[in-house]
């Protein structure tokens, strides 16, 4: 496709910063639809480094779980994007959909997470699990991708790494980090509203609108690799570990959906 077919984008390109289960697998088809498979950066997770400042500069849309800092190597001009969800919600569907994953599938691609979520008693002992996998899902995921390069230790302190260092990090630098990245997004919104979402994003670059979008990789999903599963009730215990968890998550939240209603005023 090309870069005439899309006046108002004005030569930018379309970057994702997709935070784990918030929605941003359905987000992600849908505006893959507009590019060519020769303009969509095959990578989808952490590893842009793998690719040099020129190859980049070929792709026209990126999409995958980012954090801020590795959008600085996306040569620009950039349109950039994002969506968060309630952070306990967010919580609970990554323990669910890990746990979900069938066994052999587990073993077979070696996947880490799910084989802590399966291997775990109950939710409660997910919760408490301090594997580096476990911990960078869990733990203010949403505030530490928004941050920067924030990694979590064991003992749930925070480093931003830079040049090779880690550099300690307080709650509230993260927050600051946070909602400073967030607030300058061009867009972002929340899982509750993917389809205005799109629409603000398909009214720059051009793509054909809906007024729905068909929900990919959603908790009611059951095939080859993903088998049913019987959710645990929310014990007082389970609370105060999902709280713990969330505790910059929630704020960075609040101020986010804050900003969105008064934007709309």
């Amino acid at each position: 496709m090309s870069a005439s077919a899309f006046p108002p984008a004005a030569g930018r390109k379309l970057v994702f910063l997709h935070l784990p289960k918030t929605g941003g697998t359905t987000l992600h088809h849908h505006f893959s639809q507009a590019f060519a498979p020769e303009e969509i950066c095959p990578e989808r997770f952490s590893r842009l480094d793998r690719f040099t400042t020129e190859e980049l500069g070929r792709f026209r849309y990126f999409s995958g779980h980012f954090n801020y800092e590795q959008l600085r190597m996306i040569p620009g001009p950039l349109f950039t994007v994002t969506v968060m969800r309630d952070p306990v919600e967010r919580i609970l569907s990554t323990y669910y959909f890990w746990k979900r994953h069938r066994p052999e599938y587990v073993e077979r691609q070696r996947l880490a997470g799910p084989a802590a979520a399966r291997s775990s008693g109950n939710l409660l002992d997910f919760l408490r699990n301090t594997t580096p996998e476990v911990l960078d899902a869990i733990d203010n995921t949403m505030s530490r991708y928004l941050a920067g390069h924030v990694n979590v230790a064991p003992d749930h302190s925070y480093r931003f790494s830079a040049a090779g260092a880690g550099i300690p990090m307080s709650e509230l630098e993260i927050m600051h980090r946070a909602s400073g990245n967030l607030m300058a997004m061009d867009v972002f919104g929340f899982t509750s509203n993917l389809v205005e979402v799109f629409t603000r994003v398909a009214l720059v670059f051009g793509m054909k609108r809906t007024s729905s979008l068909v929900r990919l990789n959603t908790r009611g999903d059951v095939n080859e690799l993903l088998e049913p599963t019987t959710e645990e009730p929310i014990t007082p215990d389970i609370r105060a570990e999902l709280n713990r968890l969330t505790s910059v998550d929630r704020e960075i939240f609040r101020l986010g959906r804050l900003h969105w209603k008064l934007a709309r005023r």
